[in-house]
């Protein structure tokens, strides 16, 4: 349940437009990876708080590749297979942009976020806030 209302607050353009593509390419300049280890680790790193799926990398990586930020290659040439990403000199350049315009906005989200918790919870404790959940 916790991670169906992370998914209300971060969908939309705060998920598709801006905090996705960054983490892809951030990843990918860690390693190489296929869509769905690129998925998993989104998951792994942000507990669930942005939920990808299919429909959401593949078209992702589809447009970082035709834009030049990623490549794509087939495992196996000659038969389907998974489709290894890499980042391009292109795609670190735009990270590096990106990054050093999105930290501000990061700490707006997490202000705002703060601002929510105290407004809805202020001075509750942690063991009365886990009591009404139960």
């Amino acid at each position: 349940m916790a991670t169906r209302a992370a998914e209300e607050v971060l969908r939309g353009p705060v998920k598709s437009k801006t905090v996705l593509p960054v983490l892809v390419l951030h990843l990918l300049e860690q390693r190489p990876d296929h869509g769905l280890a690129l998925m998993q680790r989104v998951e792994n790193l942000c507990g669930g708080l942005l939920a990808v799926n299919t429909n959401t990398v593949y078209p992702l990586l589809r447009r970082l590749e035709e834009r030049g930020f990623v490549t794509g290659q087939w495992e196996h040439p000659t038969k389907r297979s998974r489709r290894l990403y890499h980042i391009t000199a292109a795609g670190r350049e735009r990270l590096t942009r990106i990054k050093a315009n999105m930290l501000p906005y990061l700490d707006m989200l997490a202000q705002s976020v703060e601002r929510l918790r105290h407004e809805l919870y202020e001075e509750r404790s942690i063991d009365e806030l886990s009591s009404t959940v139960a």
